[in-house]
């Protein structure tokens, strides 16, 4: 049974674990990669140094938000292309997304070596640690080119049912990168600039071995400046594809500046907490993100064949995996918080903050499963612009105020739970909408089956 054969005939729970356990594995180590800056800037001792790198910690999803605009859009269009046996398109898709990568990586490393300190200054930074926050944004807005490449296209080269590949990718230049850290960090000395410059190395090894592994793609897959096409179904609609998670992503990173200026007021080691809290919290989230993100090819390239029935069941056993994950990762890191909070780094202060919004990070670990599972699948089934009005709303327009207004009224103790109060919301909302769209998408294609059978 070849590929896209197994994601339209083979047994659904076969297909999950093929899809989504070489994702997760993906996942997983890089969240161990989000970690290891932090992890080996602690072994240093400098407090400054973790309070830099956690305040600069927002430029992560900025970069990754416009990998994943390209990378999750374009894999589900060329899935959805595929499933409609059209290559050539595929191809054009393919291809723009190539210099999509490419220029708008060079443009945000030229914004971010521009504008560093203003950038610097809006993060939320302290004077206390401002000279290394500098240094650690300037060395890492190096690598936004191969970044953006090679997060867009780990995911691209999924779109047929394909793992391995996108897989040693991702694990090589992820592996290469904690291999480096303690070697640039705590034996040569470099500091943050050894974390920052251990991330870039990384990431342009993953992107020699995509590009690479690309030429085994080559039928469905091109690179070819004479592919590219700015038409909306293979320049604009990608984009709009993968507008949920980016939006998601991006605004995700917005609200962590906006918080680190709140945690500010209570104290520069609030904001290290936070960040050590946020690497950890990614265990769930990001899990989660890449069960989803792993079985999205089965779920489009189904849609695109019109059948709603196996959707429905991708959709149901793939949210009920998120949700037992969430719950069972979420009981080990609120009762294990200490020991993971150590770890880092063995400081009262950070530890004493982290022990609290550790504790609201995960509670609501299950229930942030249902959101994520609700918007990667309105995006997998072409209702993009539904997913992404669900994320803006969760991410900004509750979230953000959210903070503010329970920071006002409850200060510390308030903050640390608004991201459970906009799971719940998020989870609700995006659970109603999913079900409708593929109720009505199933009366239409029995519609369909019907005048044809009469026919």
């Amino acid at each position: 049974m070849d590929k896209q054969q197994k994601l339209a005939e083979g047994k659904v729970w076969s297909v999950i674990a093929s899809l989504a356990i070489p994702t997760v594995i993906i996942t997983l180590v890089m969240v161990i990669y989000n970690m290891a800056d932090v992890f080996f800037i602690g072994k240093t001792g400098d407090v400054n140094m973790i309070n830099a790198i956690s305040v600069c910690m927002p430029i992560f999803p900025i970069i990754q938000a416009f990998g994943t605009l390209i990378g999750a859009g374009g894999c589900t269009a060329i899935s959805v292309a595929l499933g409609q046996k059209d290559v050539e398109k595929s191809k054009k898709i393919s291809s723009f997304c190539f210099y999509f990568c490419v220029v708008v990586g060079i443009l945000m490393a030229l914004i971010l070596n521009i504008f560093t300190d203003p950038i610097i200054s809006m993060l939320g930074a302290a004077q206390s640690y401002r000279s290394y926050a500098v240094l650690y944004l300037r060395f890492l807005a190096i690598g936004c080119p191969v970044m953006m490449f090679s997060n867009g296209f780990v995911n691209i080269m999924r779109a047929d049912g394909s793992m391995k590949e996108p897989m040693i990718a991702n694990l090589s230049g992820t592996i290469t990168n904690i291999i480096l850290d303690p070697i640039f960090i705590l034996v040569f000395n470099m500091g943050v600039v050894g974390a920052a410059v251990a991330t870039v190395l990384g990431n342009l090894l993953s992107s020699v071995i995509l590009a690479r592994l690309l030429k085994g793609k080559s039928n469905y897959i091109s690179v070819n400046p004479k592919d590219v096409s700015l038409s909306f179904d293979t320049a604009i609609h990608p984009m709009l594809l993968g507008l949920p998670i980016a939006s998601g992503t991006l605004l995700m990173s917005v609200s962590y500046m906006v918080i680190n200026n709140l945690l500010l007021a209570v104290s520069p080691d609030a904001q290290g907490a936070f960040g050590i809290s946020r690497s950890i919290m990614l265990l769930s989230t990001t899990t989660q993100l890449g069960i989803c993100m792993g079985v999205q090819p089965a779920v489009s390239f189904n849609y695109g064949r019109g059948n709603i029935g196996r959707v429905k069941e991708f959709i149901k056993k793939t949210t009920i995996v998120c949700m037992t994950f969430g719950l069972l990762i979420a009981l080990i890191c609120i009762g294990g918080r200490d020991f993971l909070l150590k770890a880092f780094i063995d400081d009262p202060s950070i530890i004493g903050y982290g022990r609290q919004i550790l504790i609201g990070c995960f509670i609501t670990a299950p229930i942030y499963a249902v959101y994520q599972s609700s918007v990667t699948f309105l995006q997998a089934t072409d209702r993009a612009i539904t997913s992404t009005i669900i994320t803006i709303m969760r991410q900004g327009l509750i979230l953000i105020p959210a903070m503010i207004v329970l920071n006002i009224l409850f200060g510390f103790n308030g903050l640390i739970f608004c991201f459970a109060v906009v799971d719940v919301v998020g989870a609700i909302t995006g659970i109603i909408a999913l079900s409708r769209h593929l109720s009505m998408k199933s009366k239409a294609c029995n519609k369909v089956k019907e005048l044809s059978s009469a026919s």
